[in-house]
């Protein structure tokens, strides 16, 4: 089984592959020229991803010099990695292949209560039953990503937060799913996965903060392409920054947190306090539905719908303002379940603020985007990961020594 690493400098494969991505069909000397590294160095690249056989050449194309020059073609279907972003109140799986095209999609019941024990056999059991469904043999996947609460030991393939229950701190799950499945297994803050899912390749912006809002609220950021995951995977802790210094103490300790005042439960646990309302919305006491239904009557035009919903995107912006200024990025993408109905509401409050308040906004442009799919963004992050550690890895593509 193939072990999962740490994070390394992003190696030249990675960059051939991402430009191939990119592109889908190159010459070695457009690579080189694309990446400023030296032909031995492309080659060298090329050589070993055309090994693990997710390149190969297509013929030749006219140089200005004379000799024709070979051409390289990614092979999307050489492989495929499955990825699952879950929380309390949700969860999602899904295949990528290798251009990172979603070529199977599920949604899997939500741990919600449940202890892992209960929860890994049933992930690992759909998971098997998405790649018969997609027609993939277990020697087709690279493995699994998991996208979920931080902090985490990466390393270890363990939560280091009681959360959804506190039997999941410290539980083995990347050694307990891999177990189940047979497939190696590696795991990621599901913020930090929505940003990875959210990139493109050739993005002229590889800067930029992710906003996840599902059962909760996080960040993620990604700088020059790659990820920044703090000392444990927990690196923008947005949901429990304070946009109120006199509010409800939260669990964290801090007052005020985002998350307890802008987060899905915050919001309808106000709509719920009103018996009337929460009847009118036919709420079910599910926080991620019920924010939804709250979402959908906000915008249809429901007054007291859209006032919950405007506290929450108010101090949002509040938040996302302050980590700009921090950060100086000059985009935010917002991804997660609780934005599918409602998130071109919190997108333009956010740009609204990010216009009015951010400092540097004489200095450059600050874009508020939402992801393609918000919903599945995460889970396509996770996988991704799982293709990047293959990636990083210092021996990747290397030939087996001969006897």
């Amino acid at each position: 089984m193939r072990a999962f690493g740490a994070d390394t400098r992003l190696p030249t494969v990675a960059l051939v592959l991402d430009l191939l991505r990119e592109r889908t069909t190159v010459s070695r000397v457009e690579l080189a020229e694309a990446t400023g590294l030296t032909r031995a160095t492309i080659t060298n690249a090329v050589r070993k991803l055309i090994d693990l056989g997710f390149v190969h050449e297509v013929g030749t194309a006219r140089s200005q010099r004379g000799t024709p020059r070979r051409l390289l073609e990614l092979q999307p279907k050489a492989c495929h990695m499955v990825g699952v972003q879950f929380d309390s109140y949700a969860a999602v799986a899904v295949v990528v292949d290798l251009a990172g095209a979603v070529v199977a999609r599920r949604e899997l019941p939500a741990p919600g209560g449940r202890d892992p024990d209960a929860v890994v056999p049933e992930f690992a059991a759909l998971v098997r039953d998405l790649l018969a469904s997609a027609g993939l043999a277990r020697p087709d996947v690279l493995g699994i990503g998991l996208a979920t609460y931080g902090p985490q030991d990466r390393d270890a393939g363990v939560l280091l937060t009681p959360q959804p229950t506190p039997a999941w701190q410290g539980y083995p799950l990347a050694a307990a799913l891999a177990e189940a499945t047979g497939l190696p297994v590696a795991i990621e803050n599901d913020a930090t996965a929505a940003g990875i899912g959210a990139q493109t390749p050739g993005d002229p912006q590889p800067n930029f903060a992710v906003v996840f809002m599902s059962g909760g609220i996080g960040a993620g950021l990604i700088i020059d392409g790659r990820p920044y995951r703090g000392a444990t995977s927990n690196g923008l802790e947005l949901g429990h920054i304070s946009v109120d210094s006199e509010g409800p103490r939260c669990v964290c300790g801090n007052r005020g947190c985002v998350d307890g005042v802008a987060g899905p439960v915050a919001v309808t646990d106000r709509a719920r306090s009103d018996p009337a309302l929460a009847a009118r919305l036919g709420l079910v006491g599910d926080p991620l539905a019920d924010f939804r239904s709250v979402a959908a009557a906000a915008a249809a035009g429901d007054p007291e719908a859209g006032a919950l919903i405007g506290v929450s995107t108010r101090a949002l912006a509040v938040a996302v303002v302050s980590m700009v200024n921090l950060l100086d990025v000059g985009r935010v993408v917002l991804v997660g379940n609780a934005f599918a109905d409602i998130g071109p509401v919190y997108r333009q409050a956010l740009q609204d603020e990010v216009d009015r308040a951010v400092f540097m906004r004489h200095v450059h442009e600050v874009r508020v985007e939402l992801a393609a799919d918000v919903s599945c963004a995460a889970a396509v992050g996770a996988a991704m990961v799982v293709l990047r550690n293959l990636l990083e890895s210092p021996n990747v593509g290397d030939r087996p020594a001969e006897g």
